[in-house]
């Protein structure tokens, strides 16, 4: 019986630790929410490789947008921080779409892959989160300031921003991704 009370009152001290813990996005589910939030729909990027126009997709993902980023005309050093394709060797974009879409399984193709996530940093309230993810594969490199919000449902990544490229890539509330100039300082 003794035994049985002091387990009950360990499991309460940790649960209430945990849940303290909880209320916080931790960099470890920062870490497994953003490369499909960043990611494209096997649909969209099908229909992509079939002809058709990233203007006629609907869903706006970072993926999309750096997809079909146009690099700056001039060396720009804290450009190639944010996104960059390594152009060491020209390489052919089915190579670059297979890099991506390594999550196809999941449904999804991403620059943001969970085994290209080289660093992640996330400072969060109980409601509210914003962090930074570096990305690096063979043929490809970024760093993507993200914001995130709590919800009924769990912590959403709702803004992607791209300083250098002044765009932001927001979330909708009927989750939706649109793609929107940086609003100046």
């Amino acid at each position: 019986m003794k035994q049985h009370i002091i387990s009950v009152g360990i499991l309460v001290v940790l649960s209430a630790t945990g849940s303290a813990q909880d209320g916080k996005l931790t960099v470890a589910q920062a870490k497994k929410l953003l490369p499909r939030a960043a990611g494209i729909s096997n649909t969209d990027l099908t229909a992509l490789t079939e002809g058709r126009r990233p203007e006629a997709v609907k869903n706006k993902s970072l993926s999309l947008v750096l997809l079909t980023l146009t690099p700056p005309a001039v060396k720009n050093a804290e450009a190639d921080k944010e996104f960059r394709q390594f152009d060491d060797k020209p390489r052919p974009v089915s190579d670059v779409l297979e890099a991506m879409w390594t999550s196809k399984d999941e449904g999804y193709a991403s620059f943001i892959q969970p085994k290209y996530i080289t660093d992640c940093t996330c400072e969060s309230t109980a409601d509210r989160a914003e962090g930074v993810v570096t990305f690096k594969s063979d043929l490809f490199a970024g760093r993507v300031p993200f914001v995130a919000r709590a919800t009924k449902g769990g912590w959403v990544i709702t803004e992607f921003r791209l300083t250098q490229y002044k765009t932001r890539v927001v979330r909708g509330e009927d989750g939706v991704w649109k793609q929107e100039a940086l609003p100046g300082k």
